[in-house]
């Protein structure tokens, strides 16, 4: 019989968060409804609701902008139809000059991926041997524990610490081979300062690779780092960025590396060749000169976080501060059924089971409208 590697035995399946179509396809769902009076707080369906027009079904599970793509992104995606039987160049140069542009530092520092979740793959196969271990928080982007399990290696973990990445309690773990941290991290949104990450990296190891997943960085209210010092100053720092979120290109799949000239000819070793697609590449240079386009977004997401955050605080709910497209929410013990209800409601948010965290919920920050649908089916619940 074959068999495969022991390694993925240890490997939980990735849950996603569920997509228009499985909800219409499990709750045969997309109407909406007139919400009765306000009741005692409880997670169960009160008073008779009213069936109207049917709706959209609103996804705000996955971290998606909720404005689609950039339109300029969007453009560029469409004149590649002539081009779709070609290979594309393997190493993405024309974008790789873009950002080597945007982020002031040399083409050599530059690595694109098939999204950042392929840079975090390669890091881990080009860093881990088996009898190394990489290290990160309980709670977090799962991704972390499977490449480094997929690579052969062991994957240790910290609690957070008041919700906040545990940045103390990693550096404890002397002999990790990789640091894997998420700034924001997903699913909490808490987030440290530029001078925080940078005092944690003067005191990391220089035989530990730390890998920083910047995924939803552009949503803080914080200046962008010098990412061209940092890398300079630190040989065995790794960023990676992603087009998946703020630019609204999640279904092209397209993200990079940023790090020392050493680091990205080692990633590059075990790259596959043609890993960017020529429509991503082409698709991400047109949303970097989509700036209309980034700042409705990135003005939206502040203003609809903080709306979002005290209507559910009114509720009732703990909600915690959050530096990305997104906030993370105490339910309590129902938090998943309270999932499964508003599925069928036609509203799709992400239960954090699958993050250690049980009794939470992550709710990505949709639009206006959306928000206030949101809101709307939430006060079924009346959570005074």
């Amino acid at each position: 019989m074959l068999v495969y590697r022991k390694e993925l035995n240890s490997i939980p399946d990735y849950v996603p968060g569920k997509s228009i179509d499985e909800i219409r396809l499990l709750h045969k769902t997309g109407v909406s409804y007139k919400i009765g009076p306000l009741r005692k707080r409880s997670l169960r369906k009160t008073g008779p609701l009213r069936k109207t027009k049917p709706l959209p079904i609103i996804k705000l599970a996955s971290n998606e902008n909720p404005f689609g793509a950039s339109p300029m992104a969007a453009t560029a995606y469409k004149k590649c139809v002539d081009k779709l039987h070609l290979y594309p160049r393997m190493s993405a140069p024309e974008l790789v000059k873009r950002l080597a542009l945007k982020w002031k530092v040399k083409e050599e520092n530059l690595i694109i991926g098939n999204g950042s979740d392929e840079i975090l793959d390669l890091a881990a196969r080009a860093y881990l041997n088996k009898s190394d271990y990489a290290v990160g928080a309980n709670s977090t982007f799962s991704l972390y524990r499977a490449t480094a399990k997929i690579a052969g290696a062991k994957y240790k973990t910290s609690p957070l610490e008041n919700f906040y990445y545990p940045l103390e309690s990693l550096l404890g773990f002397k002999d990790a081979k990789i640091i894997f941290i998420c700034n924001p991290n997903n699913p909490t949104g808490t987030y440290f300062s530029n001078r925080k990450i940078l005092d944690f990296l003067k005191r990391v190891p220089k035989e530990t690779l730390v890998v920083l997943d910047m995924a939803y960085r552009e949503f803080t209210d914080e200046a962008e780092p010098p990412l061209h010092k940092w890398i300079k100053q630190f040989p065995n720092l790794l960023c990676t960025r992603t087009f998946s979120k703020l630019y609204g290109l999640a279904g092209l799949r397209v993200g990079y590396g940023i790090a020392s000239e050493q680091i990205i000819k080692a990633l590059k070793k075990i790259k596959p060749p043609f890993n960017s697609n020529y429509p991503a590449q082409m698709a991400a240079m047109a949303a970097l000169d989509d700036v209309r386009f980034v700042e409705k977004s990135l003005k939206t997401n502040s203003d609809e976080r903080k709306k979002l955050t005290q209507n559910l605080q009114s509720f009732g709910f703990e909600v915690l501060p959050s530096g990305a497209n997104f906030v993370c929410v105490k339910i309590g013990k129902e938090a998943k059924e309270f999932v499964t209800w508003l599925e069928s409601k036609g509203i799709i948010i992400r239960h954090l089971g699958s993050f250690d965290m049980p009794e939470w919920v992550r709710i990505t920050i949709g639009t206006p409208k959306q928000n206030k649908d949101l809101l709307k089916t939430i006060k079924v619940y009346n959570f005074s």
